[in-house]
């Protein structure tokens, strides 16, 4: 019996080609996760400007609520120019916080003060044409 040595030769072509592979996987990878840390970016932008415009909007109407008193209040908003509704003996100050939702600060009079009832954001009512 002779003993033959069996040796595995790999030529140079197959761990080139799986190099090849492997680092086009990993590109693919790396744009992917590029791409998604771009996106949560951007939507933390939106969301910042939303929380923003939110309180910006809350601290408009505060203010203008702050310097009211208990007397004639409707003369009071109509003179600041303030966009207000009464109804069911409740005053409702509305301010925009963007082109689709409005802030709604409720308030009533108590035993002549006032009285914070809820703060709202409401989506606008978009017009159809038809």
């Amino acid at each position: 019996m002779s003993k033959e040595k069996q040796e595995f030769h790999m030529s140079i072509g197959a761990p080139s080609i799986f190099m090849l592979f492997v680092v086009l996987v990993m590109l693919i990878l790396a744009t992917l996760a590029s791409l998604r840390a771009h996106s949560y970016y951007e939507s933390t932008l939106r969301q910042m400007n939303l929380t923003k415009q939110y309180y910006q909007a809350q601290s408009h109407l505060l203010t203008v609520y702050e310097q009211l008193e208990p007397k004639d209040i409707e003369q009071q908003l109509k003179s600041k120019n303030i966009h207000y509704i009464y109804q069911n003996q409740k005053y409702y100050l509305i301010d925009s916080i963007n082109e689709d939702q409005d802030l709604k600060l409720t308030f009533q009079v108590q035993d002549e003060n006032l009285h914070i009832v809820s703060f709202q954001t409401e989506n606008k009512e978009v017009e159809d044409g038809n």
